[in-house]
């Protein structure tokens, strides 16, 4: 094998490595989103426990659609494929519904997450 052809298939597993890599997290589009602005506003919070909890996405922008899009298998894996601010901020935002909205996040766990994986790995956010 020539050094050119070495080197371009070299290339062409690390494109393929960091492709697989991208793939093992969800977007990271909104992680710049302000969470605490979203908490702290009423209207938002329904906003979003809305969309999450409707059979259709009518009720969603683009942010609840993606978050309603991947929020069953972060919560029954533990958010193994969040990225890091997303690791931060799902806990932040279950322990917010878990006290300030229980009704409403004993919804979404039942539809999201109906064996309480994510609640029996993090009892505290109940808390």
């Amino acid at each position: 094998m020539s050094r050119s052809t070495a080197a371009a298939a070299a290339l062409l597993v690390a494109v393929a490595a960091r492709a697989a890599l991208a793939q093992d997290t969800y977007s990271s589009r909104f992680d710049g989103t302000d969470l605490d602005a979203i908490l702290a506003d009423e209207g938002r919070v329904d906003q979003y426990v809305r969309c999450f909890l409707a059979e259709k996405d009518d009720d969603c922008d683009e942010v609840g659609r993606r978050v309603k899009a991947v929020l069953a298998e972060a919560l029954t894996t533990d958010c193994a494929k969040c990225t890091e601010r997303q690791k931060v901020g799902l806990p932040k935002t279950v322990r917010f519904l878990a006290r300030e909205r229980p009704d409403a996040w004993q919804q979404i766990q039942g539809k999201f997450d109906p064996k309480r994986l994510y609640a029996a790995a993090h009892p505290e956010l109940s808390q």
